[in-house]
Parts: structure tokens; C-alpha cells; sequence
């Protein structure tokens, strides 16, 4: 049975495996989607735990570390791919339907105060159709307080 030491980027793996290899242990380790799996039999696994920390700091180093191959000359930028994410900012990224999606109960409720102020206005004139929109305007402040209301947004819908 093979003990896990965990998913690495690609950098620090290979300092890993090669503290691991220093020290006398027979590391593997697998690519996978989310990183490099790096696996010891179950009978090492104490002794690579104990390389593992003590060598920490130059294992984060590797992550800090450019790339040595892989650089481009400066006057060339990469261009953007479609549908990846290009470092802008979430907000600025949202689609109409996520934006749509937000704005949803406000206006939901919105809608729902016209359609009772137009039946009770008819009933019981302007000035308790007023204090009831005072009133539903006081709940969806104090709702979206209570919710933290400081998501980030500017308040646009």
C-alpha cells in the first residue's frame, strides 16, 4: 500500500522527489489533472513526512521560481484564449443571466409593490399605499444588511 503526500505543482514536485530520492526512499509519482501525486510505500512514509518538513522552505522556493525554459521575450504578449480566465476581474466577467440572477428579488418585489399599491391605492388611498412602500422599502434595506449587503457590488443593478 502507497502513502500519499499529496497533489504538487509541477516545480515543486520535482524538488520533492528529489529530497526524497536523497534520502534514501523510493517516491512515485503520477501527473494528474490538478497537479503531480506523489506517493511512497507505506513503510517510508515517516521518514518521508520528516524530509518533507524539513526541507519545506526549498520545496515553496521551487513554486516562487520562474520557469527557466518557458519564458518569452517581452515584446511578445500571449494572446488571449477564448473562455479562459484572463486575470480580469470576477465582476467584470459576469454574464447577463448571473447579473439577471442578482437583480432578480429586487425586482420581484418591486413588481409586487406596484401590483399592491395599485389595488390598495384604489381601496384605501394614496397615503397607506405610501407608508406601505415606506415600509417594504424599510424590510429590503434591512434584509440586505442582514444578508451583508457588502458584496462587492456598487448597487447598479
Amino acid at each position: 500500500m502507497a502513502e500519499e503526500l499529496g497533489t504538487w505543482p509541477a516545480e515543486q514536485a520535482t524538488v520533492l522527489l528529489e529530497v526524497l530520492q536523497t534520502a534514501g526512499l523510493n517516491p512515485d509519482a503520477k501527473r494528474t489533472r490538478d497537479g503531480v501525486l506523489v506517493t511512497v510505500p507505506e513503510d517510508e512514509s515517516d521518514e518521508a513526512h520528516r524530509q518533507l518538513v524539513a526541507n519545506m522552505d526549498a520545496i515553496a522556493r521551487a513554486a516562487r521560481q520562474p520557469k527557466a525554459g518557458g519564458q518569452r521575450p517581452a515584446s511578445r504578449r500571449p494572446r488571449p484564449v477564448k473562455g479562459a480566465d484572463n486575470g480580469e476581474d470576477r465582476s467584470q466577467q459576469q454574464l447577463g443571466s448571473e447579473r439577471m440572477m442578482r437583480a432578480a428579488k429586487p425586482l420581484g418585489l418591486i413588481l409586487l409593490a406596484v401590483l399592491v399599491l395599485g389595488t390598495v391605492g384604489r381601496f384605501m388611498g394614496p397615503v397607506v399605499g405610501i407608508l406601505l412602500v415606506g415600509a417594504l422599502v424599510y424590510l429590503i434595506g434591512k434584509r440586505a444588511q442582514q444578508q451583508g449587503g457588502d458584496d462587492g457590488s456598487d448597487g447598479r443593478l
